[in-house]
């Protein structure tokens, strides 16, 4: 006779969130070198809709972390809803973590499942899989607004 065994408990996997907002920090630091503006615009062209604009914007600066607001504001791409999130930078420990996505305030490690928001058991880790996937777009096909230092004076311009 089989014993019925009762479901597995999900349990959150913190090294794989934590190694996920590590490499944020990391994509973070080489598209916005220094963080010394306040605004960052990247572009890049999407066959067959208008250009395609994703916003970083500082919120608050403070000893060991930085808030940004990360935002697409191309109102045409019918592929992608628009994007708004704010994410943490914890200079520190060398993290980058998604605070809020689109409406949601708070973005709990787990989730009860079923739940009135339909919000996966993961969904932290998700969301920060997905900044990992917004910022690895930027660096691929992104052209930026804002010139590194020492641009205009001819470092790095290739002459």
């Amino acid at each position: 006779m089989a014993i019925a065994q009762a479901p597995l408990r999900y349990t959150v996997n913190l090294l794989h969130l934590q190694t996920v907002c590590a490499l944020n920090y990391g994509r973070l630091r080489r598209l916005l070198p220094g963080l010394e503006h306040d605004h960052y615009r990247f572009h890049w062209d999407q066959p067959g809709t208008e250009q395609a604009l994703m916003e970083v914007e500082v919120l608050d600066r403070a000893t060991y972390t930085d808030t940004l607001l990360i935002r697409q504001t191309t109102t045409r791409l019918p592929w992608c809803p628009r994007l708004d999130m704010e994410v943490r930078i914890y200079h520190d420990a060398e993290l980058a973590e998604v605070l809020r996505f689109q409406a949601s305030r708070r973005i709990p490690a787990h989730n009860r499942y079923p739940n009135p928001a339909m919000h996966a058991r993961d969904e932290k880790t998700q969301v920060n899989e997905f900044l990992a996937e917004c910022l690895d777009h930027c660096w691929r096909e992104g052209y930026s607004d804002v010139l590194p230092v020492g641009w205009l004076a001819g470092e790095g311009s290739g002459m």
